[in-house]
């Protein structure tokens, strides 16, 4: 095995300090060095080769099932990656109103764009001095957010109900359901 990686580009030189520490030689000695000891003692040398090219054997196979081991991991994890995907796609090509699919991204691109106008207004009035105009705005403004945001956050949360109930099957409970199943344990 040693002899073989020698010959590639990328173990040789792994090849060669295997050789060397075999051998007992520090790992920076040159060639002409391992050469003579090699012709020194040449059975010593090749009993040393045999045991080193054993032990690399077993580690490289070693690494070789970890590696295989890691692939096999991740090729399990793609796969249950890409059958998240499909089904969600499933979902949403299943939906038979694609507005109603779409219209909380739509809000959500909206409110990004929303919110920094507000920003931007508010300190325009705070620069321009109309920082009482502002004030007298506060109490609209706070009901639109309020309103804006609120609408917003429970639809995400009911998109991902949507979302988990085509994917599983099963539908999500609500409050409702939550207190019925608190109760009925208790009971039980």
């Amino acid at each position: 095995m040693l002899g073989a990686a020698l010959g590639v580009p990328g173990l040789a030189g792994e090849a060669g300090q295997i050789l060397k520490r075999a051998l007992g030689l520090a790992p920076n000695v040159s060639e002409a060095t391992v050469r003579s000891t090699i012709e020194a003692d040449p059975e010593a040398a090749r009993s040393a080769f045999a045991q080193a090219n054993s032990d690399a054997a077993a580690k490289w196979d070693y690494l070789a099932r970890v590696i295989e081991a890691q692939a096999d991991v991740a090729k399990t994890q793609i796969g249950e990656v890409n059958e998240t995907i499909r089904a969600e796609a499933r979902v949403m090509a299943a939906s038979p109103n694609k507005w109603w699919g779409h219209w909380r991204t739509i809000m959500a691109y909206e409110l990004t764009v929303e919110c920094p106008a507000w920003a931007a207004l508010m300190m325009w009035c705070i620069w321009t001095g109309k920082v009482a105009d502002l004030l007298a705005a506060a109490t609209v403004l706070t009901v639109w957010w309020g309103v804006r945001f609120g609408v917003l956050g429970v639809h995400v949360w009911t998109g991902s109900n949507e979302r988990q109930t085509a994917i599983t099957g099963q539908p999500i409970g609500g409050v409702a359901s939550a207190i019925a199943s608190a109760v009925t344990r208790k009971v039980r």
